[in-house]
């Protein structure tokens, strides 16, 4: 039975490190869109690990979603949990 995942973009304040919102980006770009724009590593073919998303990477996610992207103020990464944790 394959698990059920939400993919989303979470971003942090960069003086503070809080957590300020998610976006969920599941149903709108798929795992292997993902992968065409991340670097999935060789032992996460599922890209179930953290990846920090830099400006580059956010131009290329803003083709599939319109974001808006502040990277002097923000970090950003995409985030992967078990649907309904």
């Amino acid at each position: 039975m394959e698990t059920e995942v939400q993919r989303l973009i979470s971003w942090f304040d960069k003086e503070t490190d809080s957590l300020i919102s998610e976006y969920n980006i599941e149903v709108l770009i798929s795992l292997d869109e993902l992968k065409t724009i991340f670097d999935p590593y060789p032992d996460d073919p599922l890209m179930y690990m953290v990846y920090d998303i830099s400006p580059e990477i956010g131009v290329s996610l803003n083709k599939y979603f319109p974001f808006s992207f502040d990277f002097e103020k923000y970090s950003y990464q995409l985030d992967c949990f078990t649907a309904g944790t």
